[in-house]
Formats: C-alpha cells, sequence, structure tokens
C-alpha cells in the first residue's frame, strides 16, 4: 500500500469512534508499524489535516477537515436543497428525518432535522458509519449497489447483532436487500437500537443510481396503524424532490 493509501486510511479510521487515537492504538487498529504511521501523520499534522492534542498525545482530525467537508456539503446540495426539504418534513411528519450517503463500502447520516426531544435530538449521529445489516439507511443503500460487491463485503464484515432482530446471517441479509430493492423502501424494526423505528426510501439520481436516501426516525409507539403508508409516500414525494433538484443542479 502506497504512503498516499495509507494516509487516506488513517483519515478513515479517525473519522470512526472514537474519533481521536494515540499512535498505538491506530496503530494496533490499522495493523501498521508505529514508525511509518508517525511519518505519515506527522506529514498529515504539517498539513493541518490532523491535530495531534498536546495533553493525551491523541491525534483526531483537523480544521482541513471540516472545510472540506463542507465544500462536499455545498457541492452534493445539503446546504441549499435537502436542508429545506428536510425541514419541511420534520415539521409535517412530527419525527427526525435525516439523509444519508453511501461512501464506497458504508453508510453514514449526512445531516438531520430533528423535532425537539424526538428519536436522535441528543444524540449526534451524523458522520458515523450505519452497519449494513442493522440500519434502515444502510441495509437500503447497500441493497441498491452491485450485488457481487456487497455479497465481498458482507463476507468481510463483522456482522454485530445489536439487538434480538438484528440480521446477522448473509443469506438472510442479502433476501432482505432484494426484498427492498422491490419494494423501493427499507424498514428498521428495532434492529439498531431497541425501541427505535426507522423508514428509509431512495434518492435516485442519474440513470436511477442510488448512493444516497432519505429516512425518518421514531419511536416505536410512534407508529400507530395507518402512519406508515403517510410517511412512506410523503418520504417519496420529498426524495424525488431533493433527486430532481440534484440532478438538474448537474
Amino acid at each position: 500500500m502506497s504512503s498516499l493509501l495509507k494516509g487516506m486510511e488513517v483519515l478513515r479510521v479517525l473519522a470512526e469512534p472514537p474519533f481521536n487515537y494515540t499512535l498505538s492504538e491506530l496503530s494496533s487498529t490499522m495493523g501498521m508499524g508505529k514508525s511509518g504511521l508517525h511519518k505519515i501523520l506527522s506529514t498529515l499534522k504539517e498539513k493541518n489535516f490532523v491535530v495531534q492534542e498536546g495533553s493525551s498525545k491523541k491525534y483526531h482530525l483537523g480544521p482541513v477537515v471540516l472545510r472540506m467537508g463542507n465544500v462536499y456539503s455545498k457541492l452534493i446540495g445539503i446546504e441549499d436543497i435537502a436542508a429545506p426539504v428536510l425541514s419541511n418534513l420534520c415539521q409535517v411528519l412530527g419525527e427526525t428525518v435525516y439523509i444519508s450517503i453511501w461512501e464506497g463500502d458504508r453508510a453514514y447520516p449526512a445531516c438531520k432535522c430533528c423535532r425537539p426531544g424526538g428519536i436522535y435530538d441528543a444524540n449526534d449521529f451524523i458522520g458515523k458509519s450505519v452497519p449494513i445489516n442493522a440500519g434502515a439507511s444502510a441495509k437500503l443503500l447497500a441493497a441498491y449497489q452491485d450485488r457481487e460487491f456487497i455479497q465481498d463485503l458482507l463476507s468481510r464484515t463483522d456482522l454485530v447483532a445489536r439487538t434480538p432482530y438484528t440480521l446477522t446471517s448473509i443469506p438472510e441479509i442479502l433476501e432482505e436487500y432484494d426484498r427492498i430493492v422491490k419494494q423501493g423502501y427499507s424498514i428498521e424494526d428495532q434492529s439498531f437500537s431497541l425501541g427505535v423505528w426507522c423508514l428509509s426510501v431512495p434518492i435516485f439520481g442519474k440513470n436511477r443510481a442510488v448512493d444516497r436516501c432519505l429516512s425518518v426516525g421514531a419511536p416505536v409507539e410512534a407508529v400507530g396503524e395507518g402512519i406508515f403508508p403517510i410517511w412512506l409516500q410523503r418520504l417519496r414525494d420529498g426524495a424525488d424532490e431533493i433527486g430532481t433538484q440534484l440532478q438538474l443542479r448537474r
């Protein structure tokens, strides 16, 4: 692996919990020698991609990454296209709504709009990868990717059972993916967190490609009879609006 690829992998690791690592922790996590890793970190520090805390000596992402993230956010339309749609849906549905993005081999929430006291209001889950066998958004995004790639990814992934409702069998997960694509939505019924129910729909890009989705999350008890079809249609309308505007923009 080249130094460039190693540096990129360091940034990806630092973008995952716990978000700050000592040299030894990074070395253990990445399976890299401390000497070579220290050289890479020194270069990243020099260019402000990484910051090292003075007291703990731990490394975390630096200000350049924040600036680049803001540029990407504007490029894909989160600020001027998605935010108004999220705000409207949050008011209409009365629950937390959010957009998730597929990043190579994982899914992560990119932006959200929460009602006060709602699901994820106090939990800043933005930027944290979601398991592809548990979260509604991650399952949906994985379902729309190349099947051979996803099968390989599943075989390399530690499919943890976060709750008693989490699928951990690869054949069962693939069957779930098939259902998701066929019906055009994904449901998370306490498979990621007990007491939480989520619904996700795809945001289609050019040639019907799917690398982002729109979701609503709510307490299980809030999802009463007759709510599902209303929420599904509202989400699909919002996803269509975002997808259309993004395609026109580009």
